[in-house]
This record gives structure tokens, sequence and C-alpha cells, in this order.
């Protein structure tokens, strides 16, 4: 999300939008918990990181199935499949540590691209919500097989709170597999996530998921008010026993 503020008289000539490297001249741009500067035309008229939203400069990416990549959400990015797998089972077991979701039968990962990730939400008939600008995970269940299914060059916050969430669906299918209403399903899994990134030390990352345009973020908020009322074991118990 992009906030305006004012240009100080005092900040030195060198200060440049972020983007074009055109002085700031008046009113300029942020994004929440960037410390860059953007002028109004690039926050209007540039295309946009596909990871964190930000215009971009000369110095960009494209990957392979087409997303455009910023300089700073490049160089926090997971592409190496060892490496997002070690991630991934670090933040499952953060996850089962931190909260108790412990799963009788595991589940499986696939680091993926756009194409392929948008197929297996097809086949599985999910739909992303209505504003979200992208499916960056999934989890599927195939007959035996359980499989948590993450985007590729994801930033390593975005990719651990990826996981935390599709690992809460993976728990939600074998332990309240009769949960039907979607706002307590999302905002769990949402709700897991939060507490993840607070359990890893990124607590801005956590506080922005409360300041975000997300179509999950009412229903995070719902679970958060019920937490303040049952505590974090009572939000698990309720979860299990809901439809």
């Amino acid at each position: 999300m992009a906030t305006p503020a004012t240009s100080s008289a005092q900040r030195e000539d060198s200060d440049r939008c972020a983007a074009c490297g055109g002085p700031l001249i008046g009113r300029y741009y942020t994004l929440i918990d960037r410390p860059e500067r953007y002028c109004a035309t690039c926050i209007a008229m540039r295309p946009r990181c596909d990871s964190c939203g930000a215009p971009l400069g000369p110095k960009h990416w494209q990957l392979h199935d087409g997303r455009l990549q910023c300089a700073t959400c490049h160089s926090m990015a997971i592409y190496d499949p060892k490496l997002a797998r070690q991630i991934f089972q670090e933040t499952v077991a953060h996850v089962i540590n931190q909260l108790g979701l412990t799963l009788n039968v595991g589940v499986e990962f696939r680091l993926v691209d756009a194409p392929t990730l948008e197929e297996i939400r097809a086949q599985g008939d999910r739909h992303p919500p209505e504003g979200a600008r992208r499916t960056l995970g999934l989890y599927q269940r195939q007959g035996h097989m359980r499989v948590v299914y993450v985007l590729y060059g994801l930033p390593r916050l975005i990719f651990r709170t990826t996981v935390a969430h599709e690992y809460a669906h993976a728990w939600q299918g074998e332990r309240c597999p009769l949960l039907n209403d979607d706002d307590l399903r999302e905002g769990f899994a949402e709700w897991v996530a939060y507490r993840h990134l607070f359990w890893i030390g990124a607590s801005k990352a956590a506080h922005r998921m409360l300041a975000s345009t997300h179509p999950y973020r009412p229903a995070l908020e719902r679970i958060l008010d019920l937490e303040r009322q049952l505590g974090v074991q009572g939000i698990i118990e309720y979860i299990k026993r809901a439809e």
C-alpha cells in the first residue's frame, strides 16, 4: 500500500525517486515498512513488482512465467528447490512447536511456477479470493497424496507466510474435515501465518498483515477477536469443533 507524505525542505537535493531517479519535489509516496520513496508519476504509471507492489525501476527481473520482480525482492527470493524445502521444513517445525498443529499423515512439498500453480488450482476447483492479485500457494489432497504447493521466486518472509497458511489447511483437512465456513477456514490459516511471523521475530511483517488490503484480512481480524476471548489454545479447539 502506498501512502503519501510531504517532502521536507531540509531533505538533501540527492533525494530521488527510487524508480525513475528523478528529484522528489513536493509530495512523495512510500510503501509500508519500506524506506524507498517514489514520485506520484511512478506510483501511477510504472508496472509493479509482483511480490511487493513497488513501482519497478530500470533494474528489475522478469521471471520465466512472466512475473516481474524488483531488485529488493529478487535479492531475498527463494529459487533453489533444496533451500525451499529446507525453509518449508523449518516453517512446519516452528508451527508445530508453537501451536501444536501436528499431523498423523505428513504433507509433501512442491516448488512450482505460476502456470503450474494455476493448473493445480483449477483441477481442485478452488478459486482465488476476490481482490487477490495472485495465488501464492495451495494445499491439495488427491487420494493418498497431500501436497503443499508454493510459488517459486517469493521473498523469504512471503514464502514462510505462505507455507504456514497452507500447512494450516493441511491440518484442517485432517483435524476438522467438516469445516465449511470459508471465513473461519481462511481466517485460521492467516492467523497461523500471523502467529508464525511473531514466532520468528518478524513482527513488522505480522503487523503489515493487518494493514493490507488483502481479502483475507477481515477473516484474520475475526479470529484475532476470538483469540482475545478464548486464548490461543481456545482458538484451536474452537476450529476443531466448527463446521
